[in-house]
């Protein structure tokens, strides 16, 4: 079992890790209960990149995932937990296996923000 702290944007992610069936928890402090599927993200492209770190390392359902998120957005929170998930894997896998994580910019943070608005317009871009 292997606890992560992973943050996107806004949001952040904590992941449990540990071996098992692949059974997927998730919970949200927008969403009052605890969903206990992958349905929570309607949206193909965020499961997808839940999963992304097992498929780079074909482990798929080996593991049992708890992630508990702090802010909202769906794709903020898929991002962060695919990061928190990658580095929780690392403390399973060999060196190796790290490197494939790391070539796949799965242990990159993302440091991107929202631009901040500029005098004499009304958004950071719109004139």
């Amino acid at each position: 079992m292997f606890n992560t702290l992973a943050k996107h944007k806004w949001c952040t992610a904590t992941v449990t890790l540990r071996e098992g069936t692949g059974k997927v928890t998730i919970k949200s402090s927008s969403v009052k209960t605890s969903v206990n599927d992958i349905l929570y993200f309607t949206r193909i492209m965020h499961r997808d990149q839940l999963l992304y770190p097992f498929k780079v390392l074909d482990r798929v359902n080996l593991f049992d995932i708890d992630i508990i998120y702090d802010g909202i957005g769906f794709t903020a929170q898929s991002i962060a937990a695919r990061l928190a998930i990658s580095k929780a894997l690392c403390s399973f896998i060999s060196s190796k296996e790290v490197e494939y994580l790391r070539l796949a910019s799965l242990l990159t943070k993302d440091i991107s923000r929202k631009e901040r608005k500029h005098p004499g317009k009304r958004n950071a871009r719109r004139k």
